[in-house]
């Protein structure tokens, strides 16, 4: 039997899930692992959307995958006339089912029509794909066996994101709404017809939907689930009842009337500049931390439930909790599976990216798990569609790393360790310094040293920084601040990319109203 403290802190006892006992579902001597996956959905969440408007749609549109996965797993069960209790799990965009029972031309019709839906209402940006494996009891609960099924799924699973829509059986052309004219033009999706022109906020129908989502997903009570807190969702001809709970309405900062705040107030909320933080991250790895012979989450069905539901747990509850308590201006986009993407004020950001670090660390313990991170800084009228996709790119920038344990953020790519020892030596001291007593340009001097140290293994008259950087200082620093001086010569010498990001943080806060 599986035990949380063989892979969690015990401090984390809390995000233990109710595990599936799977004896119970052994109702035959042939069963079925189907498996369902939610694919593109940075696409779906982003894809045309304005920045106006953004925070009302992008937690319901998050949302509603997470929503929507739970109604197909329990759609797929209807059809095949099993009971829901086959459910083995339903989180991050994704579900699994172990059937007693069978039948390949259901399944088929059941993906048919989910690409219909998706083709139909968001053209097909994005869609599930379902995928399936036999096994016997033995696959769950000899060590070998399940690892052998566990990558059988696995790689079922990559193999319909070939197969996407099936495109082979489907018209080639898109039906689009016609005549769509600027007025006519839903102003938050950028793709569909508004339902009514003449309305003073008019959007299409199903921007509406997500809009009256989002609305709901901001009056939660987490003691209590209440009748409002279940909403009756029809696909195809089913109806079924799915409860929001927390994983699904998250944190979002909202204002004394109960709205969700926008961009703009996030970026007015910050300290010095004004701007928004975007954040990023996932678990490194995880895949091939899965495979390996010698890991015992993949032992048997137990091991892996227990593992898998609570790793979501600490991204979809424990982040967020921690986030309306003590990191206020953030929002929620996504959170759940091994990966979050956050934004907010953009100082509340970067400490709660060293918070998200520093706690990850310590809820796992196995050395071989750590988190990644990409950040970007940005005015609130940037495209959200681009800083997703700007941000996806720093991410893949510190997995790049060897080793990765990284972040990436101001340009740079570096590892944790060296990033936070930097912050708490260097940011301390530069703290302690009086505004009065710091000039922006002598900052930006620090910055341009830290470049040049870069440099001056490949080029030595780059090492010009060193008298540089003390004829500066004692140009425009009192004799007070005289062991700061080490200090910077120490850091930018040793880890010039840290400082880099530190000292860049530093001339953000000190920023007025956006100007230096």
């Amino acid at each position: 039997m599986s035990k949380f403290e063989d892979y969690f802190n015990k401090d984390f006892f809390d995000l233990k899930d109710k595990q599936k006992d799977i004896k119970d579902l052994y109702t035959s001597d042939e069963m079925y692992l189907i498996s369902g996956d939610f694919y593109g959905i940075q696409k779906f969440i982003f894809e045309g959307l304005t920045t106006k408007n953004a925070a009302k749609v992008l937690r319901a549109k998050s949302a509603f995958v997470q929503l929507f996965t739970s109604v197909i797993s329990k759609y797929i069960c209807n059809k095949l006339e099993i009971e829901e209790k086959y459910i083995l799990s339903t989180n991050a965009g994704k579900f699994e089912i172990l059937s007693p029972k069978m039948n390949e031309n259901i399944l088929k019709e059941i993906q048919e029509t989910i690409n219909q839906y998706f083709i139909k209402r968001f053209y097909g940006l994005s869609g599930i794909n379902i995928c399936f494996v036999s096994c016997i009891k033995d696959d769950f609960e000899e060590s070998k066996k399940y690892k052998i099924l566990r990558e059988k799924i696995a790689n079922e699973i990559e193999k319909s994101k070939f197969k996407k829509f099936d495109l082979q059986t489907q018209e080639p052309i898109l039906s689009y709404d016609e005549n769509i004219t600027n007025q006519s033009l839903c102003k938050i999706c950028n793709i569909r017809k508004v339902k009514d022109v003449k309305a003073e906020e008019s959007c299409c129908k199903v921007c509406d939907n997500f809009i009256s989502l989002g609305k709901k997903l901001t009056t939660f009570k987490i003691d209590e689930i209440v009748k409002s807190d279940v909403i009756g969702i029809k696909f195809d001809d089913f109806i079924c009842d799915v409860i929001i709970d927390e994983k699904i309405k998250s944190y979002v900062q909202k204002n004394e009337q109960g709205e969700i705040l926008e961009f703009d107030d996030f970026s007015k909320n910050s300290q010095g500049a004004e701007a928004i933080g975007i954040l990023k991250a996932d678990v490194d790895g995880m895949g091939l931390f899965l495979k390996k012979e010698n890991n015992s989450v993949t032992d048997c069905f137990e091991n892996f439930d227990l593992f898998s539901k609570t790793l979501d747990n600490f991204f979809s509850l424990h982040i967020p909790r921690k986030m309306e308590k003590d990191f206020k201006n953030t929002y929620t986009v996504f959170a759940g599976g091994d990966d979050l993407f956050l934004l907010g004020s953009w100082d509340v950001i970067l400490k709660l990216a060293r918070f998200i670090e520093s706690e990850f660390k310590r809820f796992v313990k196995s050395s071989e798990l750590t988190i990644s991170f990409g950040i970007a800084m940005a005015k609130p009228s940037k495209p959200i569609s681009y800083l997703a996709h700007e941000t996806e790119h720093l991410l893949e920038n510190s997995k790049e790393l060897e080793g990765k344990d990284a972040i990436t953020l101001f340009g740079e790519t570096v590892k944790w360790d060296s990033y936070k020892k930097v912050f708490k030596t260097l940011n301390e001291d530069l703290e302690k310094i009086d505004e009065k007593d710091i000039n922006t340009a002598f900052l930006y001097r620090l910055l341009d040293f830290c470049e040049m140290s870069k440099k001056a293994k490949e080029f030595p008259l780059e090492n010009m920084w060193k008298s540089k950087l003390v004829y500066s200082f004692t140009r425009n620093m009192d004799k007070k601040y005289i062991s700061i001086l080490n200090v910077l010569n120490d850091s930018i010498e040793k880890y010039s990319k840290e400082t880099k990001i530190t000292i860049c943080e530093f001339i953000y806060k000190r920023r007025k109203n956006g100007t230096d």
